[in-house]
């Protein structure tokens, strides 16, 4: 008799979703499965999209950044890549939403609460649709105009967010059709426009989800923003900004950017391509109105 191994609960829906019901009755699984990732799924409201749509500009996707994901075993989260990028695992997209309340219908579950554990951070396209000419797949979460941008971040409830790893499958392709339904005619100001539509290149436009199956708004949750959120998260990439001009000029940081070892660490970069950067920063600044160096 072969080894007896212990259930681990915390999988279960999963495994019976994605294993079972999927095999025995497709319709069911996405009816269900639909069903969960549009009443359990927390996107970032679309005023928030309006006036900040890319949340992180300066962070790129590295999960190799992480001691047990490298060769070296040394932690390297938040040290900048070649091009002066913050190297995340995620952590910081995971952590935007933390202050702020769920605007949902689900009035006894959602409604006016914050998230706390048990959440992901998902990213509904994971496959960049511009084809750069570079060999291997291109990840979304490794571009920084669309690794932060909100229609392409969801909160889902662990197991729920399981079913969106599969690429090309029902549940990630009914988040496309979501998303776009919710984001993709929203009208931003003229001057964002263009690098807004830069970032929607890189997302695939979804096929076979009809958008009148698609929930309404109402149906919908959402983190509800506020003016200060809004502050807080242009005064952070004003901040990376302003502290790349001063390591460039040879002033002294009178603190951290994110963390101490971005700050040491964008010190070591070209200088080149740390100016590239705080340039990109810089007009992405001036595109949501905050001019002051």
């Amino acid at each position: 008799m072969g080894k007896i191994s212990r259930l681990n609960g915390e999988n279960i829906l999963y495994h019976y979703l994605q294993k079972d019901l999927l095999v025995k009755d497709v319709w069911l699984f996405q009816m269900l499965a639909a069903r969960l990732v549009s009443s359990l799924g927390i996107w970032f409201h679309p005023d928030i999209y309006k006036k900040i749509p890319i949340l992180l500009p300066f962070a790129r996707r590295d999960s190799t950044c992480r001691k047990n994901c490298n060769k070296e075993r040394i932690e390297q989260w938040g040290s900048p890549d070649e091009n002066g990028y913050f190297r995340d695992d995620n952590s910081l997209i995971k952590g935007i939403p933390k202050s702020l309340t769920v605007k949902s219908s689900l009035k006894d579950i959602y409604d006016g609460q914050r998230i706390g554990t048990g959440f992901v951070a998902c990213h509904v396209w994971r496959i960049s649709d511009m084809n750069t000419g570079s060999p291997g797949t291109i990840f979304t979460t490794q571009n920084p105009e669309v690794y932060s941008f909100v229609p392409n971040l969801v909160w889902l409830p662990k197991q729920v967010a399981k079913l969106t790893d599969r690429e090309g499958a029902f549940v990630q392709l009914y988040l496309q059709a979501l998303s776009y339904k919710i984001f993709r005619n929203i009208q931003v100001s003229e001057k964002l426009k263009p690098l807004v539509l830069k970032s929607w290149n890189h997302l695939a436009r979804p096929s076979g989800i009809p958008e009148q199956g698609l929930p309404e708004m109402n149906e919908l949750n959402f983190f509800a923003g506020n003016n200060m959120f809004i502050i807080r998260r242009r005064k952070t990439i004003h901040d990376v900004f302003k502290g790349i001009n001063n390591i460039l000029n040879n002033v002294r940081l009178s603190r951290n950017l994110i963390s101490s070892r971005y700050s040491n660490g964008l010190r070591n970069i070209n200088t080149g391509k740390l100016k590239k950067l705080g340039e990109f920063l810089e007009d992405y600044l001036l595109l949501l109105g905050e001019t002051n160096k």
